[in-house]
Order: C-alpha cells, then structure tokens, then sequence
C-alpha cells in the first residue's frame, strides 16, 4: 500500500458546486498562509469566539501552516477559484488516546449551506479511517443547533454535555457538547 502519509499528503476530491465553480479539497500546504489567514481574516469576530485559538489572529493562523506536521494534525482545506473558503481539521493524540481524532470545520459564510461542510466531514472520516482511528469527537457550544443537528445526522452520537464550559470575552458562560463518532463497531463482541 505504501507510504499511508504520503498518499494521504496528495489528497484530492473535487466537487462541483450548484453555481457551476468548481471545489477542490486537499492538504494545507506551506505556500497556503496568505490565503488561510485571508479566509479567517474575513471571518465575523461572532464566529471566532468560538475557537481554541486566537483566529483573528494573522500570526496564530500563520503558525499553524509554519508548524504543519500533518501526522499531527491533518489540515483539509477546501479551495474555490484559488481562494481557500473551508478549513477542516483532524487533531491526532498520542499514546492511550492514540486511537481517536479531535475534528474542527470552518467555513466561510459565503459557501455554507452547499454541501461543503458535509464533503469535508465525510472527508475527514474517510482519512481517519484509512490511518486506523477508531474515534472521532468534536466540541460544539450548545447553542449551534444546527451545527449539531448536521453532526448526528451525519452518524455522531452526543456524548456529554459540559455545563458552563465556554466562557465567552464578556464573562457569559455556555454548555459544550462534546459528539463522538465510533468508526469501529465493537457493541456485541465479549
């Protein structure tokens, strides 16, 4: 089969969007910053509350392609017309937890709502599947119902809810629920 890495670092799937342009998904590359730090730059601040890092950030987001190590974390972005509009991430651990992935999506207002999200999801499970994850879970504050409801619709399962988990910059707290995709069934087996 070869190198599971490298195939993996060559990644393609296109789809053809309603309008007629055409979407290439593949791997964040290092000649990507300036187009990665464009898509969250035009980003609403609403929005990047809601993440781990600073996104507004142009120097956190050009780190994660100046630190892109993709049996770390394995960066699918999504391209229309040369400009990156989706960014999907895989976030891989180590020993005991070597066998599940942390997911993370985003995309630019301007293209939800077309499939987009849905591809790269599936996407992202695909690839966890061809390196041997079992698992995959992804924190979403409680108040994206419909991000949640795209999520079990797509197979994720709610696992826990973490009552006053997010602190936003004004101090209010928010419920995170955490979903979880089991990849491989093992219910039955003793």
């Amino acid at each position: 089969m070869g190198d599971i890495w490298a195939q993996l670092a060559n990644y393609r799937k296109m789809k053809t969007l309603p309008n007629g342009s055409r979407l290439l998904l593949r791997p964040l590359s290092k000649d990507d910053k300036e187009a990665l730090v464009d898509l969250f730059a035009r980003a609403p601040a609403e929005e990047l509350k809601y993440f781990r890092d600073d996104a507004a950030d142009a120097a956190v987001v050009g780190s994660w392609v100046d630190n892109l190590n993709l049996k770390n974390v394995y960066p699918l972005v999504a391209v229309v017309d040369d400009k990156i509009v989706g960014d999907a991430t895989l976030h891989f651990r180590e020993r005991y937890h070597r066998h599940l992935a942390w997911v993370r999506i985003f995309l630019d207002k301007d293209y939800r709502r077309r499939g987009i999200g849905t591809l790269m999801l599936r996407s992202l499970i695909e690839i966890a599947r061809t390196v041997g994850l079992q698992q995959l879970y992804i924190e979403v504050v409680s108040t994206q119902h419909n991000v949640i409801k795209a999520l079990l619709d797509q197979g994720f399962q709610h696992e826990v809810t973490l009552h006053d988990y997010f602190m936003t910059g004004s101090g209010e707290t928010l419920d995170m629920s955490v979903l979880g995709l089991k990849l491989i069934d093992r219910s039955g087996e003793f």
